[in-house]
């Protein structure tokens, strides 16, 4: 048996998804008991590395890379297809769940104006296409199928804090939950979370928030944070779109009262009073406005502005979730399916996560080494460093199965297997051509 050299990314993964704790999680199960050619380590690694290695993400192709790295080729497609139950969903939701809890990439620090916060949390939605067929379960609307993924992005160590599907006609605000969750914490929201109930909470429970505001928002100006020289317009007693087109200044700096039921569904309402900045923007000559309740003390208006901008990275995330990862390629119309390779892409893309942190740290002890002060950062960006795991994520995945134990497989039976009619009994083109009936 071929035995490869250490390797820090081997280990760091073993430590980050152990072998006995993944095995103790699948006996729970009746799967394991039911299937033996399944070792759930195996199919673990083929699945989450299989996302990476290749532009396939089928059931096929992934059997093909399960019995080529388990050496099994007695496996068939219809086997194979039916381990993706509800019991095998239900523990790789209970993998990635525990994985979001648990994973620690080590960047927790944030710096300048992110250095008040306990970290800058960033909610989002994206919906997923699917087969017209999923329609049953994952609606869209009438004519189409789609699931949409909502997520909770750490800015401070890349990676989600909630990961959650549902059917894509699901409206994001009522699968964002509310509590001591936030506490200490920034929120970013887009206009999907536009919810005044929903900043009221994250105010009481100790965080802190910045949301774009609708265009056709209407609020009562109570007060004026910052004044201007000349004849500027009095904004205190006016409201926000009757003077809103008549402004020249760079900046909007006011407080504003907005009213909501204080319970969901009540009928009573309260009001409350909060900070509205804007930015004009030199291109369009219009104004971005943000709702927050950060002090004018700590942040001034273009510090809003770009506290804003991290939003972005979650939009990064999606698209390599989709692009990388081929998350809105999912061509199977069955629900387990569907929910186990969303959940699959997650566990992926924690997975690159872990290794572009164990590469980072690899490369900032050589350079300790060297002497070479240059920034880790700038010799290891996370982005490049991901699609290095995708270019040699197989080879990876072969390290790891070697590590477990797993030898070589048989390359000639391996080729064979893989290169079978699975429907001999169908006639091929010249059959039909040499002896076939004419119609």
């Amino acid at each position: 048996m071929y035995n490869p050299p250490d390797s820090v990314v081997v280990n760091r993964i073993q430590r980050a998804f152990p072998s006995d704790e993944l095995r103790e999680r699948a006996r729970a199960t009746n799967l394991i008991q039911r299937e033996r050619k399944l070792d759930v380590v195996a199919l673990f690694y083929t699945l989450s590395l299989g996302f990476a290695a290749g532009s396939d993400r089928s059931i096929q192709a992934f059997l093909e890379r399960y019995v080529e790295m388990a050496d099994c080729d007695e496996l068939s497609y219809a086997t194979f297809h039916g381990w993706f139950k509800p019991g095998f969903v239900a523990l790789l939701r209970e993998i990635l769940d525990d994985a979001i809890e648990n994973l620690d990439t080590g960047q927790t620090e944030l710096t300048g104006r992110l250095e008040r916060f306990r970290d800058v949390l960033i909610v989002d939605a994206t919906i997923i296409s699917l087969y017209q067929d999923a329609k049953d379960v994952y609606a869209l609307d009438d004519d189409r199928a789609g699931a949409k993924l909502h997520l909770t992005e750490s800015l401070s160590t890349g990676l989600p804090t909630r990961f959650q599907t549902t059917d894509a006609s699901t409206h994001e605000r009522s699968q964002l939950p509310t509590g001591e969750w936030v506490a200490g914490a920034l929120i970013l929201f887009d206009l999907g979370y536009y919810d005044f109930w929903l900043f009221d909470r994250i105010d009481a429970n100790g965080g802190w928030f910045v949301s774009r505001v609708k265009e056709n928002a209407d609020f009562e100006i109570v007060e004026e944070l910052r004044t201007w020289r000349g004849n500027s317009i009095p904004l205190e007693g006016k409201s926000l779109q009757a003077v809103l087109d008549d402004l020249q200044r760079q900046e909007i700096d006011v407080q504003i009262t907005l009213s909501f039921d204080r319970k969901r569904g009540s009928g009573a309402s309260t009001t409350r009073t909060f900070r509205l900045v804007g930015v004009r923007n030199d291109d369009s000559d219009e104004y971005h406005l943000y709702l927050t309740n950060l002090d004018r003390e700590d942040y001034r208006a273009p510090d809003i502005a770009q506290l804003y901008r991290a939003r972005w990275e979650i939009e990064l995330l999606f698209k390599e979730l989709k692009s990388r990862f081929d998350l809105d390629e999912i061509n199977t119309t069955d629900a387990y399916i569907i929910e186990a390779l969303i959940i699959m892409a997650a566990l992926s893309l924690l997975m690159s996560r872990v290794i572009v942190d164990e590469l980072q740290k690899l490369d900032a002890t050589q350079r300790d080494r060297a002497d070479d002060a240059a920034a880790s950062s700038t010799r290891l960006p996370r982005r490049r460093c991901s699609h290095a795991v995708e270019r040699h994520a197989h080879l990876i995945q072969l390290y790891l199965m070697l590590d477990l134990g797993y030898e070589l497989p048989d390359l000639d039976s391996l080729l064979l297997w893989s290169s079978r009619d699975p429907n001999p009994h169908r006639p091929r083109l010249r059959e039909q051509v040499e002896s076939g009936e004419f119609w």
